[in-house]
């Protein structure tokens, strides 16, 4: 424990004063020494020398290269999602009605999961973690987890679930080889877990965590905090740990599609912490992380567990990240909030040998980021479904043409001053060639992807000067992501455009999804020209007198 940074930093005075709660909290908020070393960006020779040391070193115990990216960052954590299913509705996590889910023959099935736990394991993948959707609604969950667990290699196999029906499974996944388990619990009041969930299932979730303590020396619980919902319980879940073997894990609240983020809804770590500070005072101390951890552990001291945070939007853990993810219907993704994936599965089902799958696992690790680049790009885009639907005009007037019928500019001077949003989708239909080497980023050209999403920012500055009847516009925001599907051979492209101002910007969103297709096209054509550009469309606008998504058109 890091006692200089918690109770013998600052002399705690009988009278807590709001400018020594401030001070403490400073002080239990310095960086610790393993978070504050900046990542080394390495030229290509560095990388290959440093690479084939630890190579040596690690082939010499187990036979196989670790996965390295760029920044020297070795991959020793796997996350695998089990199904897309959940039996609870989380607030933070989907739609009340729930959301589409994928068939069950696009799943991975149980020899495909070990398949690739065995081929990760061999790189140097020690640790798994096995997710959802809920992981126990899978009926094979058990033997998953005893497969895992008696691979050569694997050290830890862990789960995290909401605990609704654990009991069920729990004896059998420990002697089965599970060691390690999440729980998540937003809510110790009964109305408001309720609430929270969008099930009544407080009383069985509770029964869950108990019953894990008497299996493994700690169990986590993962806390979402949502203002105005349930920051006002952080103290009571901190007071959990007095007599129990937990570790409570503070999430800050993040945007993912579905979850209704608002701005008004964040509660930052600092300020979770300083309700725990004004509480407890000078008995939080602040705890060493291990290198790889992704929390901020704390405790009260005498306590006999301990508390910390997950602090993603407010300050990020990318520098030691060693995770990788493969989702329920097998895509890799070497970032939670990276829109890049590739399907593995696919590779699979086409008869890949492990070498081209390791191949292919590391160039898409080359690709990582040094850190995600999303959150505040996340923050801004439009979250559905939409609470509110827009009241559509029904004037038949065209807006750019006078009383004469000769077209003019709109006049935007008497209109309010509001933030603008909009979405735009199209598509680019490739040949099967080109589609693998753009997944493998071979394209003599260079990275097609970062290329057109440059492109399309650019693009979306210049609209006034294309489109003669466009106001210039200062843009706040432009951002394009894409989804590729490999197996049909398809890129599709996403752009949103923001600005605070008085008029709209679908005409920049539309511009920017064309300019990042035409990119590719243009990248890609020394291959062939027999791709098309199609579907272009807006799909969402809002700021406006009009609020527009697709989803309520019939249109497409």
């Amino acid at each position: 424990m890091n006692r200089q940074l918690g109770k013998k930093l600052v002399q705690w005075s009988a009278t807590r004063t709001k400018s020594t709660t401030e001070e403490l909290v400073k002080s239990l908020t310095v960086p610790l020494r393993e978070h504050e070393q900046p990542l080394k960006v390495l030229t290509p020779d560095e990388k290959r020398k440093a690479v084939q040391l630890r190579m040596k070193e690690i082939e010499h115990i187990k036979g196989h290269p670790p996965f390295f990216d760029m920044f020297m960052r070795e991959h020793t954590y796997l996350r695998i999602s089990l199904t897309e299913k959940c039996n609870f509705r989380c607030l933070y996590c989907m739609p009340a009605e729930g959301v589409p889910l994928k068939p069950k023959d696009k799943m991975l099935t149980n020899d495909e999961i070990l398949k690739l736990v065995k081929l990760f394991a061999r790189h140097g993948i020690d640790k798994i973690r096995l997710t959802g959707g809920e992981p126990t609604i899978r009926k094979d969950i058990v033997q998953i987890v005893e497969g895992i667990a008696s691979t050569p290699g694997i050290k830890d196999v862990g789960i995290t679930t909401n605990g609704l029906v654990l009991p069920r499974f729990l004896p059998d996944l420990k002697n089965a080889g599970l060691t390690k388990i999440n729980i998540s619990i937003d809510s110790l009041e009964r109305q408001k877990f309720a609430k929270m969930t969008r099930r009544d299932g407080f009383d069985k979730v509770w029964k869950s965590i108990e019953l894990a303590r008497s299996y493994f020396p700690k169990v986590k619980l993962n806390v979402v905090v949502i203002r105005h919902q349930n920051e006002n319980e952080i103290v009571d879940f901190v007071n959990l740990t007095r007599d129990r073997n937990l570790d409570v894990r503070f999430i800050e609240f993040m945007p993912f599609g579905g979850n209704e983020f608002k701005n008004d809804q964040f509660f930052g770590y600092r300020e979770m912490l300083n309700l725990i500070v004004e509480k407890f005072g000078e008995d939080v101390i602040r705890l060493s992380d291990s290198p790889n951890d992704t929390t901020k552990a704390y405790k009260i001291e005498g306590y006999q567990g301990q508390f910390g945070f997950i602090t993603s939007m407010t300050d990020h853990f990318c520098n030691t990240c060693n995770r990788l993810r493969i989702t329920a219907d097998g895509n890799l993704k070497v970032c939670l909030h990276g829109n890049s994936e590739v399907s593995l599965r696919d590779k699979i089902r086409g008869g890949d040998t492990d070498e081209q799958l390791s191949e292919i696992i590391q160039k898409a690790v080359n690709n990582k980021k040094a850190r995600h680049a999303g959150m505040d790009a996340l923050k801004n885009l439009p979250n559905r479904p939409m609470i509110l639907i827009g009241v559509y005009s029904d004037s038949p007037v065209l807006t750019h043409v006078d009383n004469n019928g000769r077209a003019t500019q709109v006049d935007v001077s008497n209109k309010s001053i509001t933030i603008r949003t909009a979405v735009a989708k199209g598509t680019i239909i490739l040949t099967p060639e080109i589609s693998l080497q753009i997944s493998q980023n071979t394209i003599k050209k260079g990275d097609v992807l970062t290329v057109a999403k440059i492109a399309s920012i650019l693009g979306a500055k210049q609209v006034a000067n294309l489109i003669p009847l466009c106001h210039p516009i200062r843009l706040d925001f432009v951002n394009t992501i894409f989804e590729h599907d490999l197996k049909n051979a398809q890129l599709h492209c996403i752009s949103t455009a923001k600005c605070g101002g008085n008029t709209g910007v679908e005409m920049e969103a539309l511009t920017a999804c064309t300019i990042a297709l035409l990119t590719v096209y243009d990248m890609c054509k020394a291959i062939s020209q027999k791709m098309v550009i199609s579907n272009i469309h807006l799909v969402h606008k809002s700021g406006g007198k009009t609020t527009y998504n697709i989803d309520n058109e019939n249109q497409i």
